[in-house]
């Protein structure tokens, strides 16, 4: 058995890049499968999609617009907007270009996480990239097969936390975290605070702040900050301090009101509990594994002379993983995506410790070949469950399809006044009105002129006009009867008014 073991272990150290590649490939397929066949979601997706949209149609990549008017809802500075404009621009007014660098950041996140855990041993960072690529939440909402700001946020915070980690063996490396972390508020705002807490909190805690020189520190300011102030400045130029106002009223003052933002509110433990406490999904089974590992940094009855991680590693990284989870659970408002980038950390201290464990000679070949079976079984398992549920279950819906099948941005309906009476699956309601998902979907599929009222508002519109319309409502406007009906597929009515 010890010989087998040995085997095993030695055929996954030589050919590590062969495994590396095929886990990047795995993390690709996870990633961009059926990317654009899921139902395109309203509040964030959607918003960033219409403003998007618009900042290509009136040229304007500063100023983010939803319905042609300044966006105060959604107050986040350019970046992904303009990520989410080079994706149309690649790949057309498509739920792919929607979604292509959310997509790719995270392809690009594993890739840069597993390479950096390759100073850990081989077998860390193949761990390190099978655990990311069973990553289900992240998968479900809001960040890989989402075009919002989460992804290329994830990204860039797990960037500035790697470049923290090596600023021991180069301080330069603090210029990038610096960068890194101006790029993310360029991306989601104050959410960027996290890197600038586990960053000052690294540099106090292992007594790097010491060893910098003004030199450094002014290199450091300058890429940390002037990226954003030119922003403001450009952006003050516009509407003065109204985006600014919004930003601090939405991010700070709305999510840390008591009761929470948006009824968003939740207990302190709701992070704990729902996700890193969560045994359905791969995230208890690695939280277990951390809490022995750091047991097992405390206390070493099984391990030789040294640690798994050097000291300063250690710290980086622990810091990486409870400052923004204590923060988050702290604050009033709760949202999964809030503690997104805890789930990197997480992956890879697993991976690490379990990879101690599995070459620690003190342990009996056998469990250690029990473990390993467990430890791959388990996460074919979460990696399965991971592309059932969000990558073969992606779908849209029945309204949205209509949408899709019945307009081309190249057919004669393209720029049409549409009006909308339906009941909107996405919903679960009826709606007369067009919401951010199918006001995005009706300007990328035909540049729809679309119009709120739905079919009294369509009656009374004397020029020609379009009505998407549920089949039982026909019943409810008679008047209906007399115009063209151009489209029927047993849900919903495409009727035009001449």
């Amino acid at each position: 058995m010890k010989q087998l073991y040995s085997c095993l272990w030695k055929l996954t150290e030589k050919y590590y890049w062969i495994w590396f590649i095929l886990l990047t490939a795995l993390t690709t397929f996870l990633c961009f499968r059926c990317l654009g066949i899921g139902v395109i979601d309203s509040w964030d997706e959607a918003r960033h999609g219409v403003s998007a949209y618009e900042m290509m149609q009136n040229g304007n990549f500063l100023v983010n617009t939803f319905a042609g008017e300044p966006d105060y809802w959604n107050v986040k500075p350019p970046l992904s907007f303009l990520t989410i404009a080079i994706g149309f621009s690649l790949f057309g007014y498509t739920a792919v270009g929607l979604r292509f660098f959310s997509a790719l950041s995270y392809v690009l996140t594993s890739v840069f996480t597993g390479l950096f855990a390759k100073r850990y041993g081989r077998m860390a960072s193949l761990l390190t990239m099978a655990f990311l690529a069973a990553n289900y939440f992240p998968f479900k909402a809001h960040l890989v097969r989402a075009g919002d700001a989460d992804s290329l946020y994830l990204l860039l915070f797990t960037l500035a936390m790697l470049a923290m980690l090596n600023i021991q063996k180069d301080q330069r490396w603090l210029c990038v975290c610096g960068l890194c972390f101006s790029l993310a508020f360029l991306t989601k705002s104050f959410h960027a605070g996290m890197i600038a807490a586990v960053g000052g909190l690294f540099l106090l805690l292992t007594g790097e702040i010491k060893r910098m020189r003004p030199r450094l520190w002014a290199a450091f300011l300058g890429s940390a900050l002037l990226p954003t102030i030119l922003w403001a400045v450009l952006r003050y130029q516009y509407d003065g301090m109204a985006f600014f106002r919004s930003m601090y009223e939405a991010d700070i003052a709305g999510r840390t009101a008591s009761g929470g933002l948006e009824g968003h509110g939740f207990p302190f433990s709701f992070y704990l509990t729902s996700i890193f406490w969560n045994f359905d999904y791969i995230y208890g089974f690695l939280t277990l594994v951390v809490l022995f590992g750091i047991l097992y940094l405390l206390f070493r009855p099984l391990r030789k002379e040294g640690t798994p991680l050097p000291r300063v590693d250690q710290k980086g990284i622990l810091l990486w993983f409870f400052v923004p989870l204590l923060a988050f659970s702290l604050v009033s408002t709760k949202l999964m995506w809030y503690v997104y980038p805890c789930t990197v950390p997480l992956c890879l201290l697993a991976a690490v410790f379990l990879t101690e464990f599995l070459k620690t000679e003190k342990v009996p070949a056998w469990l250690r070949s029990l473990c390993l079976l467990t430890v791959g079984a388990g996460t074919l398992m979460f990696l399965w469950t991971n592309y059932v549920d969000n990558v073969r279950g992606a779908h849209s819906n029945a309204l949205q399809t209509f949408v899709m099948e019945q307009f081309d941005r190249d057919g004669q309906r393209a720029g049409s006044t549409v009006y909308l009476d339906a009941y909107d699956p996405f919903l679960y309601a009826n709606t007369d009105g067009w919401k951010q998902n199918m006001r995005l979907l009706a300007l990328m599929e035909g540049d729809l002129d679309c119009r709120d009222g739905g079919t009294n508002a369509f009656l009374q519109d004397n020029d020609e006009c379009l009505l998407i319309l549920s089949i039982p409502f026909l019943q409810d406007y008679p008047e209906l009867e007399a115009y063209e009906v151009l489209a029927d597929n047993g849900q919903y009515l495409l009727i035009r008014k001449p």
